[in-house]
């Protein structure tokens, strides 16, 4: 029997027989093997080598497709946790965590001036009260060559202004007080001579009368309504160039001006202010006495009698000051010799001055209007040049920052805050001409 081209298994008589070298075919075998080997090793090193390429290029994909706002002034950097998975195209199970810094911003928005129309006149060393139906009244001034009789009204509903009757008698650097039937008085001023005329404005009718006269003429004086209901008229300036320190009351129920006596201070261009319990603050001055331009007291109605307080802590004149809504006063700019930007603040408890913080700009003849947040805004007025500037004061903080500038540069302007909580600006003299413009902050 010749063995060379079989091999037998014995295997339940089943025999498996090969017609080839064995040596040969298991070579090639081997070499298979081996080439499959290669192969599988390279598909796992390029998966290896791909998956994290992948998984970076969607991570930036995401980056940047996270919503951002472009128009930041307010950056927050917040922190969240991202779950990583063991399984590269599986997300719902976590073993891992890393963290991923997002940034998301808010937009801080400077409030802008808007026009608000122009008056019928231009005019400066006018007055603008705030009446009952929240109409804005505007009384008489000066339009660079004249005094003026003229009034107008403002209607924040339209953004529209009306002429309304005139006065009887033209009037500038005088004074406009609401009255708690809606009227509103207008008392002294100036239109060539000092005046001791007075006059009622009806809004139901809109007419003018003639009211009774002061008991003296003045005009660049302060008058405030008291809670009371009366009417307090202090100082100011007359014909014989006299500083006054005398003040008055008027009765709006008994139509009467009286006396309230005199004081050791002669002033005009001051600032009056009711505090909390109802007495008036009266500060500043512009007056012969450099003392007297330091200088604060204190009116009490109740007793109808006068009382000194603390002096402020620089003098000055043509500032502001304004009532906060914590009760204490913020009397800020002027002039001394020059305009000035410090401020300070009154405390009515302690009957003490304590400075804050310095205004960003110099400044005299300017507004200063509490807002509904409780922050005060001052615009305008007069520093090398006639301000367009306006800036914000922050009584929590106690500092100021600056905001939107206005349309136009004004001095001798009025500003009102209206219902709406808006801030009107009338008139003023501007860079080279008096103004009949007004706008909204």
């Amino acid at each position: 029997m010749n063995n060379n081209n079989r091999i037998g298994v014995d295997n339940d008589s089943e025999t498996v027989t090969s017609n080839t070298p064995q040596p040969k075919t298991l070579c090639e075998y081997m070499k298979r093997r081996k080439g499959m080997w290669i192969t599988f090793t390279i598909i796992v090193l390029v998966i290896i080598i791909t998956i994290p390429i992948v998984i970076s290029k969607t991570k930036i994909i995401n980056s940047e497709t996270t919503p951002t706002i472009e128009e930041t002034t307010i950056e927050i950097t917040t922190e969240m946790e991202v779950p990583q998975t063991t399984e590269p195209t599986t997300t719902s199970t976590s073993t891992t965590t890393s963290t991923t810094k997002t940034k998301s911003t808010t937009t801080t928005e400077i409030p802008k001036w808007t026009m608000a129309g122009n008056m019928s006149t231009a005019r400066r060393h006018h007055t603008a009260t705030i009446l009952i139906n929240g109409f804005v009244l505007v009384t008489a001034g000066y339009n660079g060559f004249t005094h003026l009789k003229s009034a107008e009204l403002y209607n924040p509903s339209t953004d529209t202004w009306t002429t309304t009757a005139n006065l009887s008698i033209a009037r500038s650097y005088h004074t406009a007080s609401i009255l708690a039937d809606g009227s509103v008085l207008v008392a002294g001023g100036y239109n060539g001579t000092y005046l001791d005329s007075a006059e009622l404005y009806n809004p139901l009718t809109d007419t003018w009368a003639m009211a009774r006269s002061m008991n003296a003429a003045r005009g660049k004086h302060t008058a405030i309504t008291l809670t009371n209901g009366s009417v307090l008229v202090v100082d100011g300036y007359n014909s014989t160039k006299t500083y006054l320190n005398n003040a008055e009351l008027y009765n709006p129920s008994t139509g009467t001006w009286t006396n309230i006596g005199s004081r050791h201070v002669a002033r005009q261009y001051h600032t009056v202010s009711t505090l909390e319990d109802g007495s008036v603050l009266v500060a500043g001055a512009s007056t012969s006495s450099i003392i007297n331009q330091y200088s604060a007291e204190l009116y009490i109605p109740s007793i109808d009698t006068w009382r000194s307080t603390g002096d402020m802590r620089y003098r000055r004149s043509f500032h502001t000051a304004s009532t906060l809504l914590s009760g204490f006063v913020l009397v800020a700019g002027g002039s001394n010799k020059g305009a000035l930007d410090s401020a300070e603040l009154y405390d009515p408890l302690k009957g003490t001055w304590t400075v804050t913080g310095n205004m960003d700009v110099i400044r005299h003849d300017h507004t200063a209007s509490t807002l509904t947040n409780g922050y005060v805004l001052v615009t305008g007025g007069y520093s090398s040049a006639t301000l367009n500037s306006a800036e914000l004061y922050n009584p929590t903080t106690r500092t100021w920052t600056t905001t939107g500038r206005m349309n136009a540069a004004r001095q001798y302007h009025t500003a009102s805050t209206l219902a709406n909580g808006k801030v009107l600006v009338t008139g003023g003299m501007g860079s080279s001409t008096t103004l009949s413009s007004a706008e909204l902050y």
